[in-house]
């Protein structure tokens, strides 16, 4: 059998996808691996063909990127030993992302993650594929902690415990692919939902580090949650008139999204304080009962609602760091209030990571959920931003890699009605003035690139030099979605940033 010039070439660029990149926790799954997996990233601009809700959420905010780099939710750590120095570059909420925000979308709070069921108490052997084996390194192995709930919140560092912990294991060869297994005993008593972290830190100069998250169900009934009280539910003093709305709403640590939100009409039957609060409250209870309860706390640690001392009753909640509201609205005869959006620009530039900040504020006289979102010359989301703004001023910022022309569009969501478009700007991203010189901008000149000279400047503004021989034989290598500078699944193996 023959092959054509280009049938070889198409064979030479993919043949060495598996020993170019790193790797992901095979068992239980990674969240990356779940979505590729899953498909349909490439489908409808909106996600709709995604048939994971989380994965869905995920690509709404961060594109395709997440699982074009499955393989790479990696943070490079000079002082890796150092756990503080190891927090702060790979923050809150982006745990789940490798610490990379151009991957936050696999962080964002979802109830739909995939979940592996595993047994309390047991041990089972983590099963990591390694597409690119680095040793020497070591392992460690987190969970989070009982009462954090994915559903609710990004992961933190506080919300982890640590588990176990590995040094250097060999790689296991396992019909022609590479593997790292480890046997890991989980905590006995869990029950429910939690998530498995993975870090795999590598031995070098350059102190990289992999991150994943594995979403597990321990078998067995969930154990109840426990409650903390955070403020009266009705205040003396509060009245509500026939055609008013009685406003119920929990939001969360952060303040940026509402978790609950109930609106209650007030009518002839029930505007006795006594009637619209007992009704508030009964639908809450049961329509929220994992996240909130309104009551009184019994000795079973129940949360029972009193009628007959309607001040006593509290609002509950699983996270002490939630806050409520419970607010009377004149129905709806109230004209939004004034809103205003300030800052925005025509231009940016990328910093010396690549990546394009655009800010904007936005001002009000009343209380809104703020979205502001970065779509590409599609319409496709690559970034989101949002936050509450109440009778003042709050700033946003959203964030890109690519270079070129974008719009910014910012909505404004009173309560629980659907958000309204308030601002439109067409924006464009340019590569900072003085960013040096180079030989080409990739994909220009591809098959002339000198091993260990040539420059090229890549799509998020940074230059980079083709590696010396022999691994500077892949900048040649016409194969973008593997060996694009800062992009490919394997660039580095390919290119060195400048």
């Amino acid at each position: 059998m023959t092959l054509s010039f280009a049938a070889s070439s198409v064979l030479a660029a993919l043949v060495p996808i598996q020993a170019s990149a790193h790797g992901w926790a095979d068992f239980p799954k990674a969240r990356q691996v779940i979505c590729q997996e899953d498909g349909g990233h490439w489908g409808a601009p909106d996600g709709s063909q995604i048939p994971n809700e989380a994965c869905r959420a995920s690509f709404q905010e961060s594109g395709t990127y997440p699982v074009v780099q499955v393989n790479e939710f990696a943070t490079l750590v000079k002082d890796y030993t150092n756990m503080d120095a190891v927090k702060a570059a790979v923050k809150d909420g982006l745990i789940c992302s490798g610490g990379d925000e151009r991957k936050s979308g696999m962080s964002v709070a979802s109830q739909y993650w995939q979940r592996t069921e595993m047994q309390s108490g047991e041990t089972f052997t983590l099963k990591y594929r390694a597409t690119a084996p680095h040793n020497p390194s070591h392992w460690q192995i987190y969970l989070t902690k009982p009462g954090y709930n994915a559903a609710h919140s990004r992961l933190g560092w506080d919300d982890l415990e640590l588990i176990q912990e590995f040094g250097n294991i060999e790689k296991v060869n396992v019909d022609g692919a590479n593997y790292y297994f480890m046997n890991v005993t989980l905590p006995a008593g869990r029950s429910g939902d939690a998530t498995l972290v993975t870090r795999w830190q590598r031995n070098d100069p350059a102190g990289e580090g992999f991150y994943n998250c594995s979403d597990i169900k321990f078998e067995g009934d969930t154990p109840p949650p426990e409650w903390s009280a955070i403020g009266s539910f009705v205040k003396p003093g509060v009245v509500a008139d026939e055609g008013d709305v009685v406003l119920f709403r929990i939001f969360s640590a952060q303040g940026n999204q509402e978790l609950v939100s109930e609106k209650l009409p007030i009518t002839a039957s029930n505007s006795d304080v006594n009637a619209w609060s007992y009704e508030l409250a009964q639908r809450v209870n049961q329509e929220h009962s994992a996240i909130t309860q309104i009551g009184i706390e019994q000795d079973s640690g129940d949360i029972v609602y009193s009628p007959e001392d309607m001040y006593a009753n509290q609002v509950f909640v699983t996270n002490p760091n939630y806050s409520y509201a419970v607010d009377v609205r004149d129905g709806d005869t109230i004209e939004p209030a004034p809103l205003t959006v300030i800052g925005l620009q025509d231009e940016y530039t990328q910093n010396e990571e690549g990546l394009a900040y655009i800010s904007a504020a936005v001002e009000s006289e009343g209380r809104y959920l703020i979205n502001m979102k970065l779509l590409d010359s599609t319409g496709h989301q690559l970034s989101l931003a949002s936050d509450i703004v109440d009778n003042g001023k709050i700033d946003l910022a959203v964030f890109t890699s690519q270079l070129g022309d974008f719009t910014i569009e910012v909505y404004a969501a009173e309560q629980d009605a659907e958000h309204k478009l308030i601002e439109t700007k067409s924006v464009t991203v340019k590569v900072p003035s003085g960013g040096g010189d180079y030989d080409y901008a990739y994909p220009e000149g591809i098959g002339q690139y000198v091993p260990g000279e040539t420059l090229v400047l890549g799509r998020d503004g940074s230059t980079y030099q083709c590696r010396p021989f022999p691994e500077g034989g892949w900048c040649n290598i016409d194969s973008a979605i593997h060996y694009e500078p800062g992009f490919g699944s394997a660039w580095e193996d390919a290119w060195i940033r400048q």
